[in-house]
């Protein structure tokens, strides 16, 4: 019996001095932790839009629905004849649906003493949509098509806008920029510390944006992506961070 009472109690004994090293050595462990480095690299480019977007819609009026499609019809005939005439060929255009829909006019009426809306006839118009690669030739319509208001007709004219079609494989080439200057960065904190870079613990991609070049467009957290500007600047921001050795 004085046996079993001593193993028992040396087992526990045993059980308590290996508990206590492990919480020990778990507290040491928390307490002096991993070193790391946690750095953002950045990588920017300059790159030229290689796709415009242009947009024209044509108006008409007239006192009837036949009327005013009419008219319309002349004016769509014109401009389609103008566009590629100037040497934009009619695969690069894309028109919307036309759109009839009544006008009305108010006026006061004394009698009545109030408001009164009357029906003015119908309004048709249409978008023509010119998407080129070919942007020097385009801008050119876009500044001489000012000159079809001699003819009296009756349409407005939108700003172009410009894209960039690449981004998929502009944004794999800065994010491998971005990583890397990412590391580069590392590697100079640690060095000053005596240290060196050691395993990747985790990277994520920041921001991907495109702003105007050389304009006071301002970043944003949540990404810009300037449409107004045929050169741009793109930049990408990549969080790492490193174990340290």
């Amino acid at each position: 019996m004085d046996k079993t009472k001593i193993v028992v109690t040396a087992i526990i004994g045993l059980v308590v001095v290996i508990g206590a090293w492990f919480i020990a050595s778990g507290f040491k462990n928390f307490r002096e932790g991993q070193p790391v480095i946690s750095v953002t690299g950045m990588a920017e480019k300059e790159i030229t839009s290689d796709l415009i977007v242009w947009k024209i819609t044509v108006n008409a009026e007239g006192s009837t629905r036949s009327s005013a499609f009419t008219e319309f019809e002349k004016s769509a005939r014109v401009m389609s004849k103008y566009l590629q005439t100037h040497g934009i060929p009619e695969k690069e255009i894309t028109l919307s649906s036309v759109d009839i829909s009544k006008r009305t006019k108010d006026f006061w009426d004394e009698d009545s003493r109030k408001y009164v809306t009357l029906e003015d006839g119908f309004s048709v118009s249409q978008t023509f949509t010119v998407s080129s690669n070919d942007l020097k030739r385009v801008e050119g319509v876009y500044q001489r098509i000012s000159e079809l208001y001699n003819s009296g007709m009756d349409f407005s004219s939108e700003k172009p806008l410009y894209y960039y079609t690449k981004l998929n494989d502009l944004k794999m080439e800065m994010l491998n920029q971005a990583s890397a200057n990412a590391y580069e960065r590392a590697q100079t904190i640690a060095k000053g510390s005596d240290s060196k870079v050691g395993s990747v613990v985790s990277s994520t991609m920041g921001v991907f944006q495109i702003v105007g070049l050389n304009s006071d467009e301002e970043y944003s957290w949540g990404g810009t992506f300037n449409t107004s500007s045929k050169e741009k600047v793109a930049s990408i921001t990549v969080k790492t961070t490193y174990r340290v050795k």
